[in-house]
């Protein structure tokens, strides 16, 4: 399939102009092949991941994360094959493979990773935030019914495919919860706002001890599933709508890799 029309249906599905001024979500590498015949779609780019589009003999992978950070998280100053990043860059160049990646253009696509993670625990009447600009990251929704934070941090974990206590939670256990804010990732800055509409709950990975206090003193419930725990869906979720959009001629392949960092 042309390099070109590849391009234009992943931004139809996670639009450039969602991205926030910060991030560097776009085209990372064009090694320029015209025709893309096999697409890797990731979490994360590692060297496993690399290897493993390699051996598939995949022309692009598709990333969420930058493979290029953005700006804020430091500036890449050189190319350096003896660093890490640097020979990973080298070996996809030399390897003929391209790379995007659809970050937060992706998150505030309202088919990203934050429906798609409100669909998988069941919300319902799922709708973003309101008083908020359209490219917010974020939703809310309902729950089918009241139930326990406890509970609701069980059936976050079964439903996004988690071993059972990968999740942690402020608040109270045994307190009831009925309306959820979801923002995966790394996604606490939606606290206020959902406050704001009413939700019981805030689902999002990487809370920090002071963001829990916060949360704490406000009366809203946090509940921490990992960076990874909730982002890990883009890799299906991006194939799902990649193969609904591109014809025939390009496969879609889903990594097999665990890019999850902690193992312990």
């Amino acid at each position: 399939m042309n390099y070109d029309t590849i391009i234009k249906i992943i931004e139809e599905i996670a639009p450039p102009q969602l991205a926030e001024e910060w991030d560097n979500s776009g085209v990372q590498i064009y090694t320029g092949s015209e025709t893309i015949e096999k697409i890797m779609t990731t979490l994360e780019i590692t060297d496993e991941v690399v290897d493993e589009a390699k051996a598939s003999g995949c022309g692009m992978i598709l990333s969420h994360h930058p493979l290029i950070p953005a700006p804020a998280f430091g500036m890449i100053q050189k190319i350096d094959a003896s660093e890490a990043l640097g020979a990973r860059i080298t070996e996809l160049i030399r390897s003929g493979i391209s790379v995007y990646s659809a970050h937060t253009s992706f998150d505030s696509a309202m088919e990203g990773n934050n429906t798609y993670t409100a669909r998988k625990i069941g919300l319902r009447n799922i709708r973003r935030p309101m008083n908020d600009p359209e490219s917010m990251p974020g939703i809310i929704g309902d729950l089918p019914g009241e139930m326990t934070l406890i509970e609701l941090c069980d059936r976050v974990e079964k439903s996004l495919g988690l071993w059972e206590g990968y999740s942690r939670a402020a608040g109270n256990p045994n307190g009831t919860v009925k309306t959820a804010a979801i923002c995966t990732g790394a996604g606490f800055d939606l606290i206020d706002a959902a406050y704001a509409n009413g939700c019981d709950v805030l689902i999002t990975g990487d809370v920090k001890y002071h963001q829990a206090l916060k949360a704490k003193d406000m009366g809203i419930a946090v509940i921490d599933a990992g960076h990874w725990g909730t982002e890990k869906s883009f890799t299906v979720n991006m194939a799902e709508q990649l193969r609904e959009r591109c014809d025939a001629s390009v496969e879609i392949i889903e990594t097999t890799i665990n890019v999850n960092p902690f193992v312990l």
